[in-house]
């Protein structure tokens, strides 16, 4: 049975967390860095979803044009009620203090402590409208041209009782609607100044963007395909709604004084809020104007028909513009002076957020692709080729909020992936090519397998190097990117378990600057997973028929690994892969029988 966080703050003897007294699933979570986060998922009634939709679509036929015009509304609802994490506590051991995270741990000295007292019992609003039109043109008998025109308009999220804020980086004020001031907790520090304003997000009403596509006969087996169109980025449900001030989230960080530590277990908060020494509300901004990335998607393909096999050659890319993405502003710039809060360039907040729309990605990727759908063989593979880049990725990514920004890798890409779904139908007995008069019995034995292969092949994906224990920047920001002396990757057979990667090719960052290190500029280990199967269906009687089949999944016990531990501050770990990736069982043989009737 899981934790109930009430229960766990009891026994644990933690102090100043839940003043309500809420019970419910949880636990206080513990961040130790260089291990796995103690934590409990949170209970309640997380997500009840009221959703519902109207959509129509005309289409109207005129001589060579088929107009297709309509659109859809969505509004939406979610209720929540549940005791969001935090409510016991969020605490913090970076290591900073005694030098090892975990050792910060066992001495009870968290390098932040949070605690929440939240709002419970709410619903959130939304909604989604779109708007199209495109006409099908049958220019001549080999060509056909399709034309389009979207218009999106993404609503406003809202609290239904109003209690949201925006954050203004102009003046560092904190606006929330004007007739809710008074709804600001009264715990909120007043080193903070509360300003009355509007907080509502302005959906965008320019979001037209066309859509082009064409497809070109060449002969009765050859045909070429191209497309173009630009769509809108959605910022998500619900999204950048938040309800501090009205709910307060405390941070504190920890400092040593007279080597005494000014947060502790039991009782690792401040025992007044005049006590701390550093502030302890973090916020998040947005731009009132709402603003769509646009992404640009085009794609050409060939195809071919060479007997009962078609070929396929498609490239496919994509190039998006004006993408929106969270950073942290609040640091000050790297250098050599020791990082105070005075330095902070809003020195009341702890933390401070600001959405940018300046993010840019590409994609360009060409697949090759076989499939026959007749005959004793039918099969159905393809093999990619890809590249996928942006320069907004979440995390240490995005360190330096005065840096440039640089392009990295997605880790989820891998540069090569292949799939391959074959069926073979054994050429013997009754009916197929050999032995077609077989007697029942040697019929029964040799005639009637089938064979099915399903595989795949993937070069790995790729992962970040990483420090921690450190603010080398003296920007508060302990950990990150470390700096690149050299490549890193090693050769396909100098890698292994234990050391997949050179680690000696990176390195802490320099005093007072942040690494130079890109995002996932490391490769890790590839997929190789192949599952068969073999079967034959016996005809007991007119009526009935029996299916044995005999599966192996994983056929060949391949291990498929994890990406390895990549933080250069725990050398005893560094290079090393430790696990299996998920879906990578050892080899499994089924045998399944199965009569129909």
């Amino acid at each position: 049975t899981p934790f109930k966080g009430d229960q766990a703050v009891q026994k644990i003897g933690l102090q100043g967390v839940n003043p309500h007294g809420y019970s419910a699933q949880g636990f206080p979570t513990m961040n130790i860095a260089g291990y796995a986060t103690l934590r409990t998922q949170p209970g309640g009634e997380v997500q009840n979803d009221h959703d519902w939709g109207y959509a129509d679509t005309v289409t109207w036929s005129r001589g060579r044009h088929v107009f297709k015009f309509g659109g859809e509304y969505k509004p939406q609802s979610r209720f929540v009620g549940n005791i969001p994490e935090g409510t016991y506590g969020n605490f913090t051991f970076n290591g900073s203090l005694a030098g090892y995270g975990y050792a910060d741990f066992l001495l009870g000295y968290p390098f932040t402590s949070t605690r929440l007292d939240p709002l419970t019992q709410r619903t959130l609003l939304d909604s989604e409208l779109g708007l199209f039109i495109t006409d099908s043109f049958k220019v001549s008998s080999r060509l056909t041209l399709d034309l389009g025109l979207r218009w999106d308009r993404f609503g406003s999220p809202s609290y239904d009782d109003g209690l949201q804020y925006n954050w203004d980086p102009v003046t560092g004020n904190v606006i929330v609607p004007s007739n809710l001031v008074s709804r600001v907790s009264p715990l909120y520090p007043k080193t903070i100044t509360i300003a009355g304003g509007s907080v509502a997000q302005h959906p965008g009403l320019r979001n037209f963007v066309p859509r082009i596509g064409v497809a070109y006969r060449l002969s009765d087996k050859m045909v070429i395909r191209g497309g173009y169109g630009i769509f809108n980025e959605t910022l998500g449900r619900y999204s950048r709604l938040s309800s501090a001030p009205f709910q307060v989230t405390e941070t504190y960080q920890n400092v040593i004084t007279g080597g005494q530590p000014l947060l502790s277990f039991p009782n690792p908060f401040p025992s007044s809020l005049a006590a701390a020494l550093i502030p302890s509300q973090s916020v998040t901004g947005y731009p009132l104007d709402s603003s769509n990335g646009k992404l640009h998607q085009y794609n050409l393909t060939i195809e071919r028909q060479f007997k009962d096999t078609g070929f396929r050659i498609s490239y496919v890319g994509s190039h998006d513009y004006g993408m929106n993405y969270a950073i942290s502003v609040n640091k000050p710039q790297a250098s050599l002076t020791p990082f105070t809060a005075a330095r902070r360039p809003y020195s009341q907040y702890i933390g401070a957020s600001y959405y940018r729309s300046d993010g840019e990605s590409k994609f360009n990727a060409m697949t090759f692709e076989v499939v026959r759908k007749v005959g004793q063989v039918t099969l159905d593979s393809h093999w990619t080729l890809a590249s996928s880049y942006s320069n907004f990725q979440s995390g240490a990514d995005l360190e330096n909020p005065y840096g440039p920004l640089f392009f990295g890798r997605d880790q989820y890409t891998p540069r090569q992936r292949a799939v391959f779904n074959v069926v073979w139908e054994i050429p013997f007995g009754k009916g197929r090519r050999y032995m077609s008069n077989a007697p029942r019995a040697v019929d029964g034995v040799l005639g009637g397998w089938q064979i099915y292969w399903l595989g795949y092949l993937e070069s790995g994906h790729f992962f970040s190097p990483s420090f921690s224990g450190l603010d080398p920047s003296n920007t508060n920001t302990f950990g990150g990117f470390p700096d690149r002396v050299c490549n890193g990757n090693l050769a396909s057979s100098s890698r292994s378990v234990n050391h997949w990667f050179d680690p000696t090719c990176f390195a802490t960052p320099a005093p007072g600057h942040f690494g130079d290190s890109g995002a996932y500029v490391l490769e890790g280990p590839g997929y190789n997973m192949q599952h068969m199967s073999v079967a034959k269906t016996f005809n007991l009687t007119e009526r009935f028929k029996f299916t044995f089949t005999t599966a192996f999944s994983n056929l060949f016990n391949h291990p498929n690994f994890v990406a390895p531990a990549s933080n250069i501050s725990v050398p005893g770990s560094v290079g090393v892969v430790s696990g299996l990736r998920d879906g990578s069982p050892a080899r499994q043989i089924e045998l399944r029988g199965r009569v129909d009737f």
